[in-house]
């Protein structure tokens, strides 16, 4: 495993890449597909060329790993209670994405001690020139804990779907974030909408929500329509954009990278202010 890790770091940082980009992905309510999501864009945008890792923080819960049909030898609890490397317990696929399982049935980020956090912090500091774009995969809802990545991060993908909960949870959690830190951008997606009418009144909807009451600017970044190939794609433990790159999902999860990569390619950002702003958070505690 350490041979392995070895060779993986000598690999990326052959090719010097510019500052990490960290996204946390959220949703304010479970069973919206934010995974899946996460976990197909990453893929589109490693197609495109991009070095991507995808740390699932789900901790206990976590699915990235399923979504990728992976057996992760290592996850992140490994790496905190062991003292490991965060280089032996990154997972790199044959489609070329990396990945950090959140492992499942234990406890949670917030029963991590101070020893563990000090490492923590170390190794995530050891990724920024390797990668492109860091994922943050979070867990349903808003804990203290998973509030600090948020923050954190250089910008928020929201998932939500048409449904009403949905809606509404994926706003509270925006306002919830907004009433912290009101200049953090908010990228939205919307999942599995029915026809393009829904799919387009959905955004504005929630669009004049943020506008109206949080005098905050939705910027969205595309729709994936209901599609059933997603649906055996996750029954096989494939993800769909490999399982039918000719999907309607497929092409729509491929045009929101290239939607993604657009809006953000002239805004430079620093992976060391990630790394700053985690620490304060965390000597907060």
């Amino acid at each position: 495993m350490l041979d392995q890790a070895i060779s993986l770091r000598k690999q990326l940082v052959s090719a010097s890449a510019n500052s990490a980009r960290v996204i946390s992905v959220v949703s304010g309510k479970g069973g919206v597909g934010k995974t899946n999501i996460t976990v197909n864009l990453a893929l589109s945008l490693v197609s495109m060329g991009k070095r991507v890792l995808v740390l699932d923080l789900d901790i206990g819960m976590g699915n990235v790993d399923l979504i990728l049909g992976r057996r992760s030898h290592k996850h992140l609890m490994d790496m905190l209670q062991n003292q490991l490397s965060v280089w032996e317990i990154i997972e790199e696929g044959k489609d070329g994405l990396h990945t950090i399982a959140g492992g499942r049935n234990f406890g949670s980020l917030t029963s991590i001690t101070d020893e563990m956090l000090v490492h923590f912090m170390n190794q995530l500091e050891e990724l920024e020139r390797f990668y492109d774009f860091i994922f943050l995969d979070m867990g349903a809802g808003a804990t203290e804990t998973a509030l600090k990545f948020v923050l954190a991060s250089h910008e928020v993908l929201v998932i939500a779907t048409p449904e009403i909960t949905s809606l509404t949870d994926a706003y509270s959690m925006m306002k919830f974030i907004y009433m912290k830190d009101k200049e953090l951008p908010f990228y939205l997606v919307i999942n599995r909408y029915e026809n393009q009418k829904e799919g387009r009144d959905t955004v504005e909807k929630l669009s004049h929500v943020c506008k109206q009451f949080l005098q905050k600017e939705l910027i969205c970044l595309g729709q994936i329509p209901m599609d059933q190939d997603v649906w055996h794609a996750v029954k096989k433990q494939i993800p769909f954009s490999i399982h039918k790159p000719s999907s309607l999902a497929s092409k729509a999860v491929y045009q929101l990278a290239e939607t993604y990569v657009g809006t953000v390619k002239q805004q430079e950002v620093s992976y060391k202010s990630f790394i700053g702003k985690l620490k304060s958070f965390f000597r907060e505690r």
